[in-house]
């Protein structure tokens, strides 16, 4: 049986979904994750506006108004459905965060790992502002709240956790690396509501490792891209091997 997980009351029938991006820019890439064995269907990260940016690839998306009608029509699937927001500015958050609550997102996932927010946004410089964004946005969405961090990340972990408690976010999703997750873990003793462990898991031993230690649920990227959705049930399958003994690193 797939280890389930449970995220400011939302509960994923999987630990494992995707990560914004992979796998879920078109309707029929959505639909794929979303009758796959994947925990949830996160959306690609959208803007406000249609985004098409020669220096900031990565965050291409064709706005958050083409995304909001899928919500409906992925319900029935019966998948907890991630709303990925980004933006320039505080108020673009607050708009997208709105807009996502109001059609229906069990979760919604503040993009502040993206190379254009850094650039606009700057999260790091102010961290009464950032505190203060993501509040507001967790109350304009009425749903829990995601943080997704970048891969390095701009100031001590120890401050991170408390940026994060100010806030009341529900979850952080960080890089999956000792540098980050581990040590993440270490700057505090006390529980963090929920960690999302990104990337480095490609298997059953992958997430166990990861859920060891002390992951809540994870994002897949790379391994998805070129695998697709089926991955989703390899990964529960290897795991479920594994807690009856019968899967190995090999």
């Amino acid at each position: 049986m797939a280890i389930s997980a449970t995220i400011g009351g939302v509960v994923l029938p999987f630990c494992v979904m995707n990560a914004s991006g992979t796998w879920s820019t078109t309707a029929a890439e959505l639909v794929a994750l979303a009758g796959s064995e994947a925990g949830a269907v996160v959306f690609r990260s959208t803007t406000v506006h249609p985004f098409l940016h020669p220096e900031f690839r990565s965050l291409h998306n064709p706005g958050y108004d083409r995304y909001l009608p899928l919500l409906a029509e992925l319900r029935v699937f019966g998948k907890p459905l991630v709303g990925s927001i980004a933006g320039a500015s505080a108020d673009e958050y607050v708009t997208l965060a709105r807009a996502f609550g109001e059609a229906g997102a069990d979760l919604v996932e503040v993009n502040i790992a993206d190379p254009y927010v850094a650039a606009t946004l700057a999260p790091w410089e102010d961290l009464a502002a950032l505190v203060k964004l993501l509040t507001t946005a967790r109350e304009a969405a009425g749903r829990p709240l995601m943080v997704k961090c970048p891969r390095r990340i701009e100031l001590p972990l120890a401050e991170l956790r408390r940026v994060l408690r100010d806030a009341a976010v529900d979850a952080v999703v960080l890089a999956n690396t000792f540098e980050v997750m581990e040590k993440f873990f270490l700057e505090g003793t006390d529980p963090f509501p929920a960690v999302v462990a990104m990337g480095g898991v490609r298997s059953g031993y992958d997430l166990a490792n990861a859920l060891r230690k002390g992951a809540t649920a994870v994002q897949v990227s790379s391994d998805l891209a070129i695998e697709g959705p089926p991955l989703f049930a390899r990964i529960a399958r290897e795991h479920a091997l594994l807690e009856r003994g019968k899967y190995g690193m090999g």
